[in-house]
This record gives structure tokens, sequence and C-alpha cells, in this order.
């Protein structure tokens, strides 16, 4: 957040944001074109109009009403993910992640509630994280049975996300997201490492109890032994991203894109990688890593702890995401469905980010609450006789330190 800018929003930010937008509508035409025509661009950009309005909506949402719905956000959110359960819900490729919520013309209207849960999930964190009688302080929680259920929050979510919808990807995101929230809001390293520990072995687990896993595991190893099965969308993959080499093969003319099934959500980044290759490659991550680093920025400049767990939260929902999607189609990790950011096509995860997006900016237009409450607000009000009286943001970080 530029000291410069007299409304107090991150306009680096918003830039680099609405310019993953834009990149992300003209990857998606060029990924989609050969299977689908113009229709998945149409449909993407129907939801960046959605997107927008959504940006909007959280641009402006106070976070004093944002602190009190956050229970209400959680329960809705856990809702929706058991709903895919029902006759509501759609599977696609073995999976039962969607909501269909209608249709317009031959535009079926579907939602993944698990997207909308991560944005759910970061804002019930928030609250919980922070002292719930100084709000607007910058004091963690202290009180250890808020500390594990917020523990308890991720595990419940994740293990939803797992067990309903069959999805370790977006599992992985979860409690990647909770993790650095707890360490954020001042949980020891130690436990953390012991939190991740367990994981890790619980994860374990789950992979070797079920045999595709296993040889998805393999197959993560010698993508081309296993081409024509479950390493082919890997090596396929691989060879884009070999082919494009310092400046691609121009826009258009890719090959990757007619064999990957996920071209445009999943695997997105091959085509780039490909077409545009280490330079084109080089700038989008380069505006993914831009988009989280201005997000803990926002979250450094913030006075209330809310606030700053918050902006951290979706910090680290752009940078894990990002991370673990370059990973999955460079090779690094197994493969598993996650979408790049603000790239991959589809709505729930654009729309849910730029809600987000939005959060993170209107907490770098107030880094604090209006009034401070609490104990910090009556040390540096009470100099003036008078408890009631705002105090000014230096007066404030006087009375804290």
């Amino acid at each position: 957040m530029s000291d410069s800018n007299p409304t107090g929003e991150d306009r680096l930010l918003t830039a680099s944001v609405c310019l993953l937008v834009v990149i992300g509508l003209v990857v998606v035409y060029d990924a989609s074109f050969p299977k689908s025509g113009f229709g998945q661009f149409l449909r993407q950009s129907v939801w960046v109009g959605v997107g927008m309005l959504a940006y909007l909506v959280g641009r402006h949402l106070s976070p004093a009403l944002l602190y009190k719905l956050a229970p209400a956000l959680a329960i809705a959110a856990l809702g929706a993910m058991v709903a895919v359960l029902t006759p509501l819900g759609v599977e696609r490729g073995g999976a039962a992640r969607w909501l269909k919520l209608g249709q317009i013309g031959s535009f079926e209207v579907v939602l993944q509630p698990a997207e909308f849960g991560k944005v759910a999930l970061i804002v019930w964190l928030s609250r919980l994280l922070c002292h719930p009688n100084r709000v607007g302080t910058c004091e963690p929680a202290r009180r250890r049975s808020r500390l594990w259920l917020a523990v308890l929050s991720v595990l419940v979510a994740a293990g939803l996300v797992v067990e309903v919808q069959n999805d370790l990807g977006t599992a992985l995101i979860f409690v990647g997201i909770g993790i650095g929230m707890l360490f954020v809001a001042g949980m020891p390293f130690r436990r953390v490492v012991a939190l991740v520990a367990v994981l890790i072995i619980v994860t374990g687990f789950y992979i070797y109890r079920a045999e595709y896993r296993l040889l998805r595991m393999m197959s993560f190893r010698q993508p081309f032994a296993y081409i024509d099965t479950y390493g082919y969308q890997l090596a396929h993959s691989l060879m884009g991203i070999g082919t494009g080499g310092l400046w691609g093969t121009g826009l258009g003319l890719g090959r990757a894109k007619e064999f990957l099934p996920a071209a445009d959500t999943d695997f997105v980044f091959t085509t780039v990688a490909e077409e545009t290759g280490v330079i084109g490659s080089s700038i989008i991550i380069g505006l993914l890593a831009l988009v989280a680093l201005r997000m803990f920025h926002v979250a450094y400049k913030a006075q209330a702890m809310f606030l700053l767990l918050l902006a951290s939260g979706v910090g680290m929902l752009v940078g894990l995401q990002s991370l673990l999607n370059l990973y999955v189609v460079t090779g690094a990790v197994p493969t598993t469905g996650v979408p790049l950011p603000f790239i991959s096509y589809g709505g729930s995860s654009l729309v849910s980010l730029l809600f987000s997006a939005g959060l993170v900016q209107k907490a770098s237009t107030c880094p604090m609450l209006e009034r401070v409450q609490g104990a910090a607000h009556a040390r540096v009000a009470g100099w003036r006789g008078n408890r009631r009286t705002p105090v000014s943001r230096s007066e404030y970080r006087r009375g804290v330190a």
C-alpha cells in the first residue's frame, strides 16, 4: 500500500488482479477453442462480470459486519459442501463437487462450494483467532480453547472435502491456509511443526489406502511409462512445456491443448508455457507472486488483528493455490485438481477470489477500526480524560506498544 495514495487503496494490487483476469480470458479462449469454440470464452466472460460485482461487494463490505457474519458464512459453506450429495449435486469425472443452480438457455449454472468454503474458512478463522473483546486491536486470542476450535474447524473442512468430494488438492489448500493463519496468530512454531507432521502421516495413509491414488504416485515418478493411463495428463503437460522453450510457439499454435482434457482448467499453465515460453510464464508467475505479496503487505499495515488475519489468509490462498497448481503441471508433486488463480476456467474459483481481493482492498483502506475498543483505547483516550474520544493511528500505535 502506497503511503502517497490518499484513499489507502492498494492500486498495485488492483492493477495486478485486473491484468491477471484479462490474461485469464485470453488464455481460456486460446486453450478451449479447439474443443468448444467460443463457448468457454463466453461463459468465462459472464463469470468475470459476476466476479467484478463480487469484488465491489467485498470492497464495500464493513469489516464489523463481516466479523458478525463469520459463523453464518461458515455454516452455509459446510452445508453447501454437503449438498453436493443431494439431487442438486453434479458429478463430473467421477467426482461430485458441483451444485446445479439452474439453466439459462444452453448455459448450465453450476457452483463448486469448496471454492467459497475457502473464503468462509478464512473469515471464520480470522474471527476465532483474534481477541473477542479487543477486535479493534492487534492482539491475538490467547485462550487455548479458541485455538483448538480453530484447528478443529480446519480439520473438519478439509476432511469433509476429502470424504464428500474426493478432492485431496482442495483439502490441502484448506489445511495450508489454516496452519498459516494459526502461525500468524501466534501459535508456537513447535506446535505448528507437530501439526504438520501429523497431517503428513494422515495424508500418506489416505493416499495408500486406495489403489488409484497409489497408481497416481507411481505415474508421477514415471509419467511417460504410464502415458496411456494415469500418467497421460502429466506426460502431455511436460511435453507441452518442453516445446515452449524461451519464446514459445506463438499464441494459438500450441498442440498440448488438443490432448489435455483439462487444458483450460487445472492444466491451463501448460498452454501458457508452450505458446509464450519462459517469458510469458515468468510474467504470469510474477503477477501471481505480486498479488500475494501485496496482500501480505496489506496485512502488515493492518492495525486490527481481524483485518491482519483476513488479508494474510487471502494471501495464503492465492500463494498456496498458485504453487500447488504450478507444481502439478510441472511434475513436482502428484497430479491433483487445483485451478490456477484468476487464470483457469471456472466461475466459482474466479468469483470467490475476486470477492476475497475486494475484502483485502477494504482492509487496506481501514488498517484500523474506526474506534479502537478495549484496554488499548482506554489507555490512549484516558490521557485526554475521555474514553469515548476517537484515537488516531499514531496514538493507537503508542498505546499498544
